[in-house]
C-alpha cells in the first residue's frame, strides 16, 4: 500500500465522469423511478493533483477484505458478489441509494450474496477541502471502530446519512467535526473523532482509489456483479441479475 501511495494517483475527471454520467427521471402515476447508469468508456488520466494528497497513513483498517472492500453481511458460501464503488460527494451515489437502496437491503439477508461497499475518492476537486477522501477516511473510521466483529449495522447507518446529508458539489463539505457527531450518533466511539480528524487513512483512501481507477472505473457509483460491471435499469433488475449469478 505505501508504495502505491506514493505513485501519482490515477483518477477520474470528475467534469467528464458529470458529463458523461446520466440520471435519468421517469415520472409514473404513483412513483418516481430514478435509474442510474455510468456511461462505458470514461478516459482516465494520469495527473497531479496536489489537492487530492493526503497526509494521513496507507495502512488499511483492519476489517477490509483483501480487495480493500468492507463486506456488509456474513454469507456462510457466497456464489455472487455485489459491489458497490462509490464517492460520498457523487450525486448520482445519493440517487443510486435513493432508488436501490431497498433493493440491495433485501439482498444482505441472502446468505449466497456477499454486499461489498468501496467508498473511494474521486471528487475531491469538487470541494475545497477534499471532502471525498475526508468523508471516505471518516467511514474507514467508523469501520473501524464498530465493525470489528461483522457487525455493520452503526457503519451502514453512518452510511446512510453521509448520503442523507451530503453537500453540494463547489463547497467545502462537511466538517470533521459534523462527520464526527454524524458518526457518534450513528453509534461509533467518541474517540472516533481523533481518527476523523487525524486522517488516520485517507493515504489509504487515496491508494484505494488509484486501484480502482487503474482497474477500469468507469464512474461512480460502479456496480459490479462478480467483478463485471452491471448497467441497472430497475432494482427488480438489480435483484434478478444477483438472483440468477447464484443459480449459475
Amino acid at each position: 500500500m505505501a508504495a502505491a501511495a506514493k505513485r501519482t494517483p490515477t483518477v477520474i475527471n470528475p467534469r467528464d465522469a458529470e458529463r458523461r454520467r446520466s440520471i435519468v427521471v421517469r415520472i409514473a402515476a404513483t412513483a418516481v423511478v430514478v435509474v442510474v447508469a455510468a456511461a462505458i468508456g470514461i478516459g482516465l488520466i494520469l495527473t497531479k493533483d496536489d489537492s487530492s494528497s493526503s497526509a494521513g497513513g496507507t495502512a488499511p483498517p483492519s476489517v477490509v477484505t483483501d480487495t480493500g472492500a468492507y463486506r456488509v453481511n456474513t454469507p456462510t458460501a457466497p456464489k455472487a458478489t455485489l459491489t458497490l464503488i462509490e464517492d460520498f460527494q457523487c450525486p448520482a451515489c445519493k440517487a443510486f441509494e435513493a432508488q436501490f437502496g431497498d433493493a440491495v437491503k433485501e439482498l444482505r439477508s441472502n446468505p449466497q450474496v456477499a454486499i461489498d461497499y468501496k467508498p473511494i475518492a474521486i471528487l475531491n476537486q469538487q470541494s475545497s477541502t477534499q471532502y471525498s477522501t475526508r468523508a471516505a477516511n471518516a467511514s474507514a473510521c467508523v469501520a473501524e471502530s464498530t465493525a470489528t466483529t461483522g457487525d455493520y449495522t452503526k457503519w451502514l447507518a453512518f452510511h446512510d446519512a453521509l448520503y442523507a446529508q451530503q453537500p453540494e458539489e463547489g463547497g467545502a463539505g462537511l466538517t470533521d467535526a459534523t462527520l464526527t457527531s454524524i458518526a457518534t450518533t450513528a453509534g461509533a466511539p467518541s474517540s472516533v473523532g481523533s481518527c476523523i480528524t487525524d486522517k488516520k487513512y485517507s493515504g489509504w483512501v487515496d491508494a484505494q482509489t488509484t486501484k480502482v481507477s487503474e482497474n477500469g472505473l468507469q464512474g461512480t457509483p460502479q456496480i459490479e456483479l462478480n467483478g463485471k460491471v452491471l448497467q441497472l435499469s430497475t432494482p427488480q433488475a438489480l435483484i434478478a441479475a444477483v438472483d440468477a449469478a447464484v443459480k449459475q
